[in-house]
């Protein structure tokens, strides 16, 4: 499973994000990678649109079953998507602006 991340907008414009590969990690720490992928349901989520000045997240799921991407900003990110969030922006570092 292969995981890309990035966190972009807000007031300051900042965009920050990184790209884990669950092979790439400790066993344990890759279990919970896929267990917080897994409660958070990415496919359910999305962000309302029309916000300004918000952070947006942008995540990007590769899996032998296909692609899944969800987009969604702060003031819409889902209860059960915050520990996910939470565990990539603890791994995001600064990344350039598409």
């Amino acid at each position: 499973m292969k995981l890309t991340f990035r966190q972009s907008g807000g007031f300051a414009g900042l965009s920050l994000g990184c790209e884990i590969d669950d092979a790439d990690l400790p066993r344990a720490e890759a279990a919970r990678l896929r267990r917080l992928v897994r409660q958070c349901r990415l496919e359910d989520a999305a962000a309302p649109a029309g916000a300004r000045d918000v952070t947006t997240y942008e995540i990007t799921l590769e899996t032998p079953g296909g692609v899944r991407r969800a987009t969604f900003h702060d003031l819409a990110v889902p209860d059960r998507v915050q520990p996910l969030l939470d565990f990539l922006q603890r791994r995001a570092g600064p990344r350039p602006l598409p």
